[in-house]
């Protein structure tokens, strides 16, 4: 990547170069040898009183941490910034892990191991850069393990919302039963891991005894591979205390990787209704808690064991900048107040800005790129986001209706908000593609009981399911889900390439949804732009309005996604009451949907009002439309520059203008030019 050059405009430098042999005096000639003697010189700086910015400057190389950089209530300035910088012009790794030599293959069957009486328990193993894994089999039995002490059980299925990885407890014939009780909606047992036995192909590794068992891709250059158990729980922890967080520090130009993976990945969501976020789950390779006006910038962090960075509790004012985040465990990036039922509101007034973030969410289903748990008034703009099993982009609370099986008693519905703290966040001008890949139903963003408020504008989101074709659900480009209320949907472009894809392009099932001036291409989608099915939370008053709904699609779509012949008629919208409690029928949910272009550029406009399906003239006049609904609407060609090519401009005299449809300009979405990598 590109440096920063931070270093230079730093009024003190302190160079570290960790492990090195011998002590150093922090020149760039002679640096520490450890952080922490870094830190304490930091310490009598700040003491003495800083003339400006300063830096803990780590000199190039690959450093592998026998412990984590702990950044604490002693280690900031009031007045001035401490960076963690690595030094202009210079790489520099930090690995949350801990090299293992001394292979061996004594009986000649390609499985080579190494003692690790001295390294210790691990979970989670490395070659040469890349995550390998554990060892599985399908037999659930146990019989002929002979050390079960790092067995897990890997709860993943296509048809399942939630994945687990989970440590067992006992193992037979009879069942097994892990530490954590699973979550009602993780699916069956798809394997279990982390015996000798289970080793058969290139990659499998487990442990046995204190010696670790690996089968490498080439045998015989098995001294030549860098294999690395994962360690470390963070790399980075910043931590302040209560009534005095760390403030102004900033974690910049690092590469970061490879860190520890623990016994357990268990949903968010526990049996019996309960929501609580398990603090292992959230162990990240760069860590805020009690912290303020601090960021990391401009990193590349790969292979984090569960998240890459992580937001946790009282922290407001910090950024998530510029980083490039490959391959985490669980998500990308996480913001978490208090689990949700606290009302303490703590987490909030964060940015998370142009970050790139691939492959989120290796071990476990609900993986997405950025999680909001309980925490609000945050700025998620410029991301770009793709390949996660699940949410490109979710936002977490807890539904009404759920309150009192989480210990919330007598709340009037009018009062529940204050438990709700995932509110007023903006998140805007993202790229999100490819979600939705190994889960029940995905979304590109996605929100399930959050507060009032929030707010998703000027993102594009393609594939947002990528998973198993399915006759019934998938998601939702925009997923709106249960007790989702008063969101406001404005200038997003939504689109598909291929079939299967998601439902429909938004949600929209709750109260006051605000879905205004949007393109949705509904080329691949298989109920339109909008489901519009309330279900058990209240529903009611929002707006549809001023939207393009276009497909340019031939053939038909059946039940699961697929393409299949038919004469290119699409379903435009689509209404439903079949599994509504919420009180409202669906064809009255909506204060108003109007001055809204249909067009379907290969057969008819459909809209389905789940007992029947109408053309767009027959719905203006059908008993159904007791609402009057779309009376200015039109069902015209929107005119755009080139639909095929993804390029939704309008061209002059399209009659979306004419209807107050303002144009979208899809250039300032996604990636600024400052981004690095």
């Amino acid at each position: 990547m590109k440096n920063r050059e931070i270093e230079k405009n730093l009024s003190l430098k302190i160079y570290v170069s960790p492990g090195r042999k011998g002590g150093g005096d922090g020149t760039k000639n002679s640096p520490y040898a450890s952080v922490k003697d870094a830190q304490s010189a930091m310490k009598k700086a700040i003491a003495a009183g800083l003339c400006g910015d300063a830096g803990i400057v780590f000199t190039g190389g690959r450093y592998y941490l026998d412990e984590t950089v702990f950044i604490g209530e002693n280690d900031f300035d009031e007045n001035h910034r401490i960076y963690y910088t690595s030094a202009d012009g210079e790489d520099v790794c930090l690995v949350g892990g801990t090299p293992l030599t001394g292979w061996s293959d004594g009986d000649g069957d390609g499985i080579f191991d190494a003692d690790i009486s001295s390294t210790g328990n691990f979970y989670t193993l490395f070659c040469n850069g890349k995550r390998m894994k554990a060892a599985r089999s399908s037999d659930m039995s146990g019989e002929g393990i002979k050390d079960k002490s790092h067995l897990q059980a890997v709860y993943e299925d296509s048809s399942a919302w939630f994945g687990e990885i989970l440590k067992i407890k006992s193992i037979s014939k009879d069942g097994i039963e892990t530490h954590i009780k699973k979550c009602d909606w993780s699916g069956g047992i798809s394997c279990i891991c982390g015996a000798r036995e289970f080793i058969k192909n290139a990659g499998d590794w487990a442990i046995e005894g204190n010696r670790v068992y690996f089968r490498p891709e080439d045998p015989e250059k098995i001294n030549e591979y860098e294999v690395v158990a994962g360690k470390l729980d963070e790399i980075f922890t910043v931590c302040g205390k209560e009534g005095n967080p760390v403030r102004n520090v900033e974690i910049s130009g690092f590469t970061l990787e490879m860190n520890a993976f623990g016994e357990n990945l268990a949903a968010q969501a526990r049996p019996a209704n309960v929501l609580a976020e398990y603090s292992e789950n959230i162990n990240a390779l760069v860590s805020f808690r009690n912290a303020e006006n601090s960021a990391v910038t401009d990193c590349n962090l790969k292979y984090a064991g569960y998240v890459a960075v992580t937001l946790k509790g009282r922290v407001q004012k910090c950024l998530v900048k510029g980083n490039l985040i490959e391959n985490p465990g669980y998500a990308g990036i996480f913001l978490i107040g208090e689990n949700p039922g606290s009302l303490n509101y703590c987490s909030k007034n964060d940015t998370v800005s142009n970050n790139k973030i691939r492959n989120a969410g290796e071990f476990v289903t609900h993986g997405a790129g950025i999680y909001l748990i309980n925490s609000g008034e945050n700025l998620i703009t410029h991301n770009d986001i793709d390949g996660v099993p699940r949410y490109g982009i979710s936002m977490k609370g807890m539904r009404y209706g759920v309150f009192k099986d989480n210990g919330i008693e007598d709340v009037p519905f009018e009062e529940h908000w204050k438990y709700n703290q995932t509110t007023k966040n903006v998140i805007s001008y993202n790229r999100i593609s490819n979600t939705g890949i190994r889960s029940a139903d995905g979304g590109g963003i996605e929100g399930w009981g959050m507060g009032r408020e929030n707010v998703i504008d000027h993102n594009i989101i393609c594939g947002a399911y990528r998973g198993k074709a399915s006759f019934n659900w998938r998601g939702h480009s925009i997923f709106l889900d249960d007790a989702a209320h008063y969101v406001t949907v404005t200038n997003n472009i939504i689109y598909d390439e291929t079939a299967p894809a998601v439902n429909a392009g938004i949600f929209i099932k709750s109260i006051g949804n605000y879905v205004v001036n949007n393109i949705f291409d509904v080329s691949f989608e298989r109920n339109g732009a909008a489901d519009i099915q309330p279900y058990i939370c209240p529903a009611g008053e929002s707006v549809f309005e001023r939207n393009i709904i276009y497909s340019n699609c031939g053939g038909g779509l059946g039940k699961d996604g697929s393409l299949c012949d038919g004469n290119g008629d699409r379903i435009m919208l689509s209404f439903g009451d079949g599994a509504n409690s919420s009180g409202t029928p669906s064809l009255k949910s909506l204060k108003s949907m109007n001055r809204n272009v249909y067009f379907n550029k290969k057969g008819a406009a459909l809209i389905d009002l789940e007992s029947r399906t109408v053309t767009f003239d027959e719905w203006k006049t059908a008993k159904e439309n007791v609402c009057g609904y779309d009376c200015e609407s039109v069902c015209e060609d929107p005119m755009f520059y080139c639909a095929e090519k993804r390029d939704y401009r309008l061209k002059d005299g399209s009659p979306a203008l004419k209807l107050g449809i303002e144009p979208i300009d899809a250039s300032r979405i996604g990636l600024t030019d400052e981004f690095l990598f």
